[in-house]
């Protein structure tokens, strides 16, 4: 009876893990059409450049800077709606690695500089409360884009190592695990999973420093995916770190799945010390901008450079588009110029939000709205 059991139990998990569609699946090919772009009006606070960029309800498109450490909220019109700007509030200065605002008027700034979580009020904008965080022994929170989440029994934060920078091989050979729980009061759980995969533990030489993991969230789950790992990973929310479902990412014309490093270890100093005439180089990985799952559909953004020397280095964006009901992979065949299309902030009915504010191009901003269609013979 035992053994039975044990069986059951075999055959129950790699039901629920089981994997949705087949690997290295052939995309089918589509288009993205841009069919509206609006100018986008600060007139009273300047955000300066973007880091992250996200769609609040679906109305609001929040935008986060670490030039100017803030984060702005503009109507889908262009129209700036409010900002929580780092020097406003008696608490003094703050960088934002990341936020979220899925509580909207409340939002959750991750402050990498008093190493707390500041709550702020948007729309009354007041500062609500700062929660000291409690991190694990030689754990830090990133500089930018560290992966961060409210959940009802705490926040969820992406950490990583304080021994070692980010160009030498063991911040990625050495660490442990990444997604770490802590509870409402800033203290750490007893809970923590996700390393780095193997294809990063294996390289000797630098790698460019690069967001490599990309997350996602909807009522019940959360989506974590190193694009080169070729897999996304469904979490369980509230059971943390319960894996429930793992979705092979398919082929693609244009995206480069292969991680490249340099061929020796390069520090910062190096790069510093060789000046514009550098011969020292890391090659640009291709990676995931942004991953949004919406209804039965999964949105990936990729971010591709062409690894050329300036002014000839550009970086190109392109979508993977998972139909999870058909289980069938889409990809757009007409890659943009990210300084074109800018960066996807969400997804409403069949319409793509994306918000270019770079500033890299041109001195304007712009919020652009777009559809995926098939390719007409």
């Amino acid at each position: 009876m035992l053994q039975r059991c044990k069986y059951l139990l075999a055959f129950f998990f790699l039901t629920c893990c089981k994997h949705s569609v087949e690997k290295n699946a052939i995309p089918e090919l589509i288009e993205i059409q841009i069919f509206d772009s609006v100018l986008v009006k600060e007139l009273d606070y300047f955000i300066n450049g973007q880091m992250d960029v996200k769609m609040v309800g679906d109305s609001i498109i929040a935008v986060s800077s670490i030039k100017s450490p803030a984060v702005s909220f503009f109507k889908v019109s262009g129209e700036q709606r409010k900002w929580i700007a780092s020097g406003d509030y008696p608490i003094g200065s703050f960088q934002p690695s990341n936020f979220d605002a899925s509580q909207y008027p409340i939002i959750y700034l991750l402050d990498m500089k008093s190493e707390s979580i500041l709550i702020f009020d948007v729309e009354k904008q007041e500062f609500l409360r700062k929660i000291r965080i409690n991190f694990p022994e030689n754990m830090q929170v990133k500089f930018v884009g560290s992966k961060f989440l409210k959940l009802e029994s705490g926040y969820m934060i992406e950490l990583a190592s304080s021994l070692f920078d980010n160009l030498d091989p063991n911040y990625y050979n050495k660490s442990e695990q990444l997604i770490y729980l802590f509870d409402n009061e800033g203290k750490v759980q007893p809970k923590s999973f996700l390393e780095y995969p193997k294809v990063f533990k294996e390289l000797k030489g630098s790698l460019k420093p690069l967001n490599y993991l990309q997350f996602a969230t909807t009522d019940n789950s959360m989506l974590f995916t190193f694009p080169h790992d070729r897999t996304i990973k469904r979490f369980e929310k509230e059971n943390f770190g319960k894996l429930i479902e793992e979705i092979p990412l398919p082929q693609s014309k244009y995206f480069k799945y292969q991680l490249l490093s340099a061929d020796q270890i390069i520090s910062f100093q190096d790069i510093f010390n060789s000046g514009e005439g550098s011969t020292t180089k890391i090659p640009s990985n291709h990676y995931f901008n942004k991953i949004i799952e919406k209804g039965n559909k999964i949105f990936i953004t990729t971010w591709m450079n062409n690894n050329e020397d300036y002014p000839n280095n550009l970086t190109y964006s392109n979508l993977l588009v998972y139909h999870k009901d058909k289980n069938k992979w889409y990809e757009t065949s007409n890659p943009r110029n990210i300084l074109d299309i800018g960066m996807l902030a969400g997804v409403i009915n069949d319409t793509l939000y994306f918000y270019e504010g770079s500033l890299m191009k041109h001195d304007e901003k712009y919020i652009k709205r777009a559809v995926l269609k098939q390719i007409e013979d």
